[in-house]
């Protein structure tokens, strides 16, 4: 039976590949979203090689201690949602899922030695993300659903679901925390299947790549509709694009936007000057067909289907988008990432590899790290399995292997292998520098003096 697992998390901060999950909450509902199982809920504990974002414990008011204290370890906590994730037939969506919730979901199955890919496919599975879907439901069949409050910084609608929800009269107490996110998600959900049924039924079945591609037609070079936020404004986030080519052993179709001025030189990457769009069709784009415009839609977007397909003809007739080359335009792609930890997408796991970490999960923790050096093609997964072992089973280490452990983790909090990852010196600056701020609140104020404990706490257990 087909099934949907609606998921979101809080995270410990806003890097996908190096953040953690502080919470995760589910629920399983069936195709017509009556909600069939028991929610999951589960918190991750931390380990002392890593400090959160006080902004993130502020924004969803959970701390170290709450995960420490109810949470499981992270091996434990991604196995669980691997399992939950591969029950066959497993449509996995959220709300604004693809772009943040998925990229942390894959970091920490790769962190914890699973293919970080396998969930997205294996048994039937697949994934979606709603929330270009209530994009075009504004824009495209807008009836019976509430858009009117706007985003105070850009004047343009909000998407946020806390905006939708209370102008559509659905309960979201308790924001950020992510079982509430959860329902309120399908809450809206529900309300695009029942007042706009055609429209979900079209989106839930043109989600994935070959449904999307079949939209998106580049060798007749057919203008098409694509929703997301980058062409939010007062009008809507929905324009025509004209398919230009697509980039060899590569997901993405470069497109161009037909409502921008057609460019004399063109170049990659330069989307103001240029109208080249990047649609990724591995990423459950909102693709639809011009025949989906209608009198009321042509109205709200500014712009006819007889103009786009004007327009198009005019694009194809001047003929100034060489693939060759505007490929030659792409700035190359240089991964910064060195440490395992954050190189997931620095190699694709090898089949004997991947074999090899199967096995090597039956294993009991201390076996793990007896089961000898040269296991794997790739020299990545020696330090991974080390670390996974550390961080989930340390007292399967031995005394020299503990000594270890704690002289890395003491160079993470002083070195973090990101940019913009906090030092645990950073990191109590910054509590103390919150704490003394005349705008935080009492209730902030609480959080800050657990994030200071803890702070004193790794200091004294890993530092001195």
């Amino acid at each position: 039976m087909r099934t949907i697992l609606w998921y979101d998390l809080e995270t410990f901060g806003l890097n996908p590949r190096y953040d953690r999950i502080a919470q995760f909450a589910a629920v399983r509902t069936d195709m017509d979203l009556n909600i069939i199982e028991e929610p999951i809920l589960l918190y991750s504990k931390l380990t002392p090689d890593y400090v959160p974002n006080p902004s993130a414990c502020l924004v969803t008011g959970i701390t170290p201690q709450i995960v420490n204290k109810k949470g499981i370890p992270e091996a434990e906590v991604i196995a669980k949602i691997r399992d939950a994730m591969m029950v066959p037939d497993t449509i996995t969506a959220g709300f604004n899922n693809i772009k943040f919730d998925d990229e942390c979901i894959r970091t920490t199955l790769y962190r914890n030695l699973y293919d970080p890919y396998e969930r997205e496919y294996r048994n039937r599975c697949s994934r979606w993300d709603i929330i270009n879907l209530v994009r075009a439901t504004k824009d495209l069949r807008p009836d019976g659903i509430v858009f009117d409050t706007k985003n105070p910084e850009t004047g343009t609608t909000s998407f946020k679901l806390t905006d939708l929800t209370a102008e559509n009269n659905i309960e979201q107490v308790g924001a950020h925390d992510a079982l509430v996110d959860v329902y309120a998600t399908i809450n809206i959900a529900r309300l695009i299947k029942s007042k706009q049924p055609q429209l979900w039924e079209y989106a839930i079945n043109h989600r994935q790549k070959v449904q999307v591609s079949s939209v998106i037609k580049i060798l007749e070079q057919e203008p098409f509709l694509y929703t997301c936020p980058l062409f939010a404004n007062e009008k809507g986030c929905t324009r025509p694009l004209l398919p230009l080519f697509m980039k060899d052993k590569s997901p993405d179709i470069y497109c161009f936007d037909l409502t921008m001025p057609i460019p004399e030189n063109p170049s990659l990457g330069d989307y103001q000057n240029s109208g080249i769009v990047k649609v990724s069709i591995n990423k459950c784009p909102f693709v639809a067909s011009l025949k989906v415009l209608d009198a009321a839609s042509e109205k709200r977007l500014g712009y006819t289907k007889a103009w786009v397909i004007n327009k198009a003809q005019e694009v194809k007739r001047l003929g100034v988008f060489n693939k060759e080359k505007l490929l030659g335009t792409l700035e190359p792609f240089v991964n910064e990432a060195q440490d395992p930890d954050v190189s997931i997408y620095s190699s694709m796991v090898s089949d004997p590899d991947k074999a090899q970490l199967s096995k090597i999960k039956k294993l009991s923790p201390e076996a793990m790290l007896k089961s000898g050096e040269h296991l794997f093609d790739d020299d990545k997964y020696h330090k991974l399995l080390w670390r996974y072992v550390a961080r989930n089973y340390p007292k399967a280490l031995s005394p020299e292997d503990l000594a270890k452990w704690k002289n890395f983790c003491a160079l993470r909090l002083i070195n973090p292998p990101v940019q913009e990852a906090l030092t645990l010196d950073k990191y109590q600056r910054t509590v103390d520098e919150l704490l003394n701020s005349l705008e935080t609140t009492a209730e902030q104020k609480k959080i800050l003096m657990q994030l200071k404990e803890y702070g004193e706490i790794l200091e004294k257990r890993v530092l001195n």
